[in-house]
């Protein structure tokens, strides 16, 4: 099975055992990924009430993810679910990440897709749910709603998978940010539905903490090593950044004594620089900008001293 379907059977699976089991060119980056727990859904995105029952680092299909458990008390706007789970997923980039998506969107299309991903679900959610021993649950049938297209990078389905214990309604999200593909789901109570518009309140939860988490910002600015003097290069240090911009570009400019009027220098767009005898007499200043799929931040580094 193809990663993106596999990644939402193996996410049925872990909510199964939740919910009624037995209990560009090569860059230099130098700022670190946001931690995963940090961008899944928090106590604070519900009604007071609800709290963690569990959160764990785990590996899905093969992928580094997070994932956080919401019971006892759970709710929104509407009536109280059984639990909510988001499950967070570090992709190798952020191509990656929305090739996962289009392909469980791109199944859940076409009624065959729907049925193959009704199986898998209902399989895994079988799995998980029977994985403590206990009352032995049995899915009779799993029905999969075409996906909803909320905006681009964001899902969502309805899930009815009916058992011998009773039906259990969900409705899943799919937020992908950057490297991160996220996964939130909703449990109702057994043979209960899921309020009209809670799925929309974690969705649009889940976007915001992703969206802080790799919003590119500058902490501390470019610096400029080496002695500035003709034929003596120059090289630079980004700096520090948070959002995790997955790469930098560089312009160079050379400016007056004081650091001010300054110029871009044609051409002078790498990670060093070598100054020439326009140079002369000049301070040289690096601009860095940081990026990443969600946007990107320019950072200008104070100005060398006078090239010699």
């Amino acid at each position: 099975m193809i990663r993106g379907l596999r990644l939402t059977a193996v996410a049925a699976g872990l909510l199964g055992a939740c919910c009624v089991g037995s209990s560009s060119a090569a860059q230099r980056v130098s700022a670190p990924l946001p931690p995963l727990a940090s961008v899944l859904l928090a106590t604070g995105d519900f009604a007071p009430g609800g709290h963690v029952a569990s959160q764990r680092a785990v590996t899905l299909a093969g992928l580094p993810g997070y994932i956080r458990v919401f019971k006892s008390g759970i709710k929104l706007g509407g009536r109280p679910l059984l639990l909510a789970v988001g499950v967070g997923l570090l992709e190798p980039d952020a191509v990656s990440a929305h090739s996962d998506l289009t392909q469980v969107e791109g199944a859940a299309q076409t009624k065959a897709g729907r049925h193959a991903l009704a199986k898998a679900w209902g399989t895994d959610f079988l799995k998980g749910a029977n994985a403590g021993g206990g009352h032995r649950i049995t899915v009779k049938s799993t029905v999969v709603g075409p996906p909803v297209l909320v905006a681009d990078g964001v899902m969502r389905l309805a899930l009815t998978i009916s058992t011998n214990v009773g039906t259990v309604r969900m409705a899943i999200g799919f937020v992908q940010t950057d490297r991160v593909l996220e996964i939130v789901e909703l449990a109702g109570r057994l043979d209960e539905r899921i309020a009209t518009g809670d799925i929309g309140r974690v969705i649009s939860a889940a976007q915001q903490h992703l969206r802080a988490a790799f919003t590119v910002t500058s902490t501390s600015p470019p610096t400029i090593a080496g002695t500035p003097q003709q034929g003596q290069p120059l090289t630079v240090d980004e700096g520090m950044w948070t959002g995790a911009p997955s790469g930098f570009t560089y312009v160079w400019s050379h400016c007056d004594a004081t650091g001010n009027a300054c110029t871009a220098i044609a051409g002078a767009t790498a990670s060093s620089y070598v100054p020439g005898p326009g140079d002369s007499g000049m301070t040289i200043r690096v601009t860095v900008t940081g990026a990443n799929s969600v946007g990107s931040q320019p950072a200008t580094s104070p100005p060398s001293g006078l090239v010699a």
